[in-house]
């Protein structure tokens, strides 16, 4: 069996999720880890079992490595993906993609003059839970979509944005609540509702002495003339499992955490299937790992068939441009069309 080589670039708290991520790919092969800081480096190539560098320009020697996973924090993605790119690497980039557009399109250019394959993590998609709620919608058993709601009401504390100092930093997090922890909801809300026209936004500082967010909250058009919210919270105490909305004019679909799902379609009997799986409402490491294994190997099986990967850079880029168009609305007390200019 043809295998694909990986590097994980970044051993910070993500780490494990993509790690585990490319063990779960029958096809992929965890080639080597990467960061500057070396006793943490080193941490995670014994945990792993394979070797480590402390510079990205001596892993992308490493012929072994067809593939470069970004597990940086969010304002540093754009750099080592294209010098992977450069250095003939495809690469898969953790949430989001970058925290500017202008740093996204600079990724996408390079992706397409190299013709290298540039990927955006967004797990949330790959759950079979998410799957079924899309399917639905596109059959039409939920009629014409009529509302979509995304509420991430989370809870970090005052000790998570000390653990390190690139969080809620407008410079390398590109916000708070939402660019960081709600823009899962966010990509899954438009993967299930379509892409939106135009937001309203409310974007505040209530609890937490950080420069950025904690505190969100939208109303959205979207373009099939639907509409709908958005509440993102790093906030509220204790915290609350995720949960998405959506309501057509035949039924309605409630998502709660990751897997559980009430289903009430009209001349069906109510019905619910799953379980609810805790999705880090307080802590970030009590995220499941399953979606991230998903896309690995849907990642890698599409390379190696010579295929376009899923969550492509352009669609990666639909979830930052969103945000950033909550943020200016908010900024400026004003609705705020996209695309954004």
């Amino acid at each position: 069996m043809k295998k694909l080589g990986f590097a994980i670039v970044g051993c910070g708290n993500i780490l494990s999720s993509h790690g585990d991520g490319v063990l779960g790919t029958p096809e992929a092969e965890l080639i080597c880890v990467v960061d500057t800081d070396e006793p943490k480096a080193k941490a995670a190539a014994e945990k792993y079992k394979t070797k480590y560098y402390t510079s990205i320009k001596d892993m992308l020697k490493d012929p072994a490595v067809d593939v470069v996973t970004i597990a940086l924090p969010s304002g540093l993605h754009m750099n080592a993906a294209i010098e992977a790119m450069e250095s003939g690497k495809h690469v898969i980039s953790e949430k989001p993609l970058e925290i500017t557009l202008e740093k996204i399109d600079k990724m996408i250019a390079v992706s397409k003059k190299t013709k290298k394959y540039l990927a955006g993590i967004f797990q949330s998609r790959f759950m079979d839970s998410s799957l079924s709620i899309r399917k639905a919608i596109q059959d039409g058993q939920l009629g014409k979509m009529v509302l979509g709601d995304a509420y991430q009401k989370w809870y970090r504390s005052a000790e998570y944005y000390k653990s390190a100092g690139w969080r809620a930093t407008w410079e390398l997090d590109g916000g708070g609540a939402l660019m960081n922890q709600a823009i899962h909801a966010i990509d899954l809300l438009m993967f299930f509702m379509g892409e939106v026209e135009s937001v309203t936004a409310y974007a505040e500082t209530l609890v937490h002495k950080i420069p950025v967010e904690d505190t969100a909250v939208a109303i959205l058009r979207f373009k099939s003339g639907a509409l709908g919210t958005i509440e993102g919270t790093t906030s509220v105490c204790p915290g609350e499992e995720r949960r998405l909305e959506v309501h057509g004019t035949k039924g309605t679909v409630i998502l709660t955490g990751m897997e559980k799902i009430l289903w009430k379609l009209e001349g069906q009997p109510v019905k619910e299937e799953g379980n609810k799986t805790e999705g880090g409402v307080a802590d970030p490491k009590a995220i499941t790992k399953k979606g991230h294994t998903a896309q690995f190997n849907a990642f890698t099986k599409a390379i190696l068939a010579g295929e376009v990967p899923p969550v492509t850079a352009e669609e990666s880029r639909k979830s930052v441009e969103l945000i950033l168009a909550i943020y200016k609305s908010a900024k400026e007390r004003r609705e705020i069309k996209l695309p954004l200019k």
